[in-house]
């Protein structure tokens, strides 16, 4: 099993010490550690990172100005900035890239993380007509429409195209956070997509409670579909008694347990469908994740 922390976790003066134990616990474990450099990953972080040896792997875009939107039909310039990324990728010897790539729009916003927040760069994207509450960011179930297949087929084709344009290179489309038109909401659609996919738990936990979907049974989908070849494995605070236009991520701890959400069985679901790669997608993780997954190892 290979298991990535998030490089966010690394951002604290004893980012070294964390490192450490956190890589002497895993390989006590007999497993392969490593670090995902976050989108936003600072230079610095990555420099350090890289300085220890560590295994990395991507959350793309890294430190560019645009999200990489691939369900339009104009992506040049999409592209030769994907060029250039992979090429840095190339440099510091990863070869696993996650991003999400597919919005209802024909544009490319602004990416996060530069001075903005997600809020202010999706903004301009924004489309109430495809929003699920009167004047907030979350995603209706549009995908039943016609402009959802026509861009879904493009989105196909250019994943088709970036693949074979990076060989060597594992890149994974991840679930979607629902709002700003965020298309891969369902790994009902997804599977159709041919292409390795990634399940963030905390998105697909916001998307089936809003929409009303049976959060296990999208997981066991996107488990028996035989593209899954990373998890952002995280848990949320989130549960029925809180309204659900009032949800948002996860990012939480292992440590915090929800028990509407299972994450113990999603967990599982994904190990017996054959999946080894997980990113603990929380900045403040630490060796008790690691332990809490061993101990959910030794329950199947």
């Amino acid at each position: 099993m290979k298991i990535h922390f998030t490089s966010t976790a690394f951002h604290n003066a004893d980012w070294r010490e964390k490192l450490n134990r956190c890589r002497k616990c895993a390989e006590s474990f007999g497993w392969d550690f490593g670090v995902q450099l976050h989108n936003t990953a600072p230079v610095q972080i990555i420099r350090n990172l890289a300085g220890e040896g560590i295994p990395l792997s991507v959350h793309g875009p890294l430190n560019q100005d645009r999200f990489w939107n691939l369900s339009r039909k104009e992506i040049g310039e999409t592209a030769s900035a994907m060029d250039r990324n992979f090429a840095d990728f190339e440099k510091l010897g990863i070869h696993e890239v996650v991003f999400h790539g597919a919005l209802m729009s024909d544009t490319a916003p602004e990416a996060f993380g530069r001075g903005k927040s997600f809020n202010q760069c999706m903004e301009p994207i924004y489309r109430p007509e495809l929003a699920r509450y009167p004047g907030k960011n979350y995603n209706r179930d549009f995908t039943a429409e016609p402009e959802f297949a026509a861009r879904y087929e493009l989105l196909r084709k250019n994943m088709e195209f970036v693949r074979a344009r990076y060989p060597g290179f594992l890149i994974c489309l991840e679930n979607d956070y629902p709002a700003y038109g965020g298309m891969n909401m369902f790994f009902r659609d997804m599977v159709r997509l041919d292409t390795p996919l990634c399940l963030d738990t905390g998105h697909l936990w916001i998307t089936t409670h809003q929409s009303g979907n049976d959060f296990l049974q999208e997981v066991k989908t996107a488990a028996g579909s035989g593209l899954l070849r990373m998890c952002h494995l995280h848990s949320s605070s989130y549960t029925s008694a809180i309204p659900a236009d009032q949800w948002s991520d996860g990012h939480k701890r292992l440590t915090l347990v929800n028990p509407e959400m299972q994450l113990q069985q999603t967990f599982l679901t994904l190990v017996r469908g054959g999946l080894e790669f997980f990113v603990l997608e929380i900045s403040d993780a630490d060796v008790e994740e690691l332990q809490i997954m061993k101990q959910w190892l030794n329950e199947l």
